[in-house]
């Protein structure tokens, strides 16, 4: 009897404790998301209403590839899409976006303010493009939500 209940806590033990078939998250999966700004993450925005703030969102494509799609509302609504991104993690443990070569942003974990100051963890996107050109120019730091 104790041999047979010995070996049975034996065998569950080993199920319990064997290697699972957990699934990695991807580099795409892990930065997709939307990420908000406010006046404390950007001060670009600290004049602006909150329903007038810029947003930002990371669709994913493949494993390592993400679509941008950044929305301005102020002071004309704008909308610019960046298709085929490519994700590489940093020695940082960031993730940079970069297409043909030219780093637009970056992902990181880091210190992210609510709209009310308040001071948390989170997923922080960093992105700046083409800053020759105001017209088609995007400065943007927003936390993920």
């Amino acid at each position: 009897m104790k041999k047979a209940l010995l070996f049975s806590i034996l065998a569950f033990l080993s199920a319990a404790c064997g290697p699972g078939n957990d699934v990695a998250p991807t580099l795409a999966s892990e930065v997709s998301g939307t990420y908000l700004t406010n006046g404390f993450l950007d001060y670009l925005c600290v004049a602006l209403p909150a329903d007038q703030m810029p947003t930002a969102t990371l669709t994913p494509e493949t494993d390592a590839t993400v679509t941008l799609t950044y929305l301005r509302k102020y002071p004309t609504a704008q909308m610019q899409t960046f298709t085929h991104l490519q994700l590489t993690r940093l020695a940082d443990k960031s993730i940079q976006l970069s297409q043909q070569g030219q780093i637009l942003g970056t992902v990181q974990t880091d210190r992210a303010f609510n709209t009310n100051g308040m001071e948390r963890q989170a997923l922080v996107l960093r992105v700046q493009t083409n800053p020759n050109d105001p017209q088609t120019a995007i400065t943007f730091t927003g936390a993920k939500e």
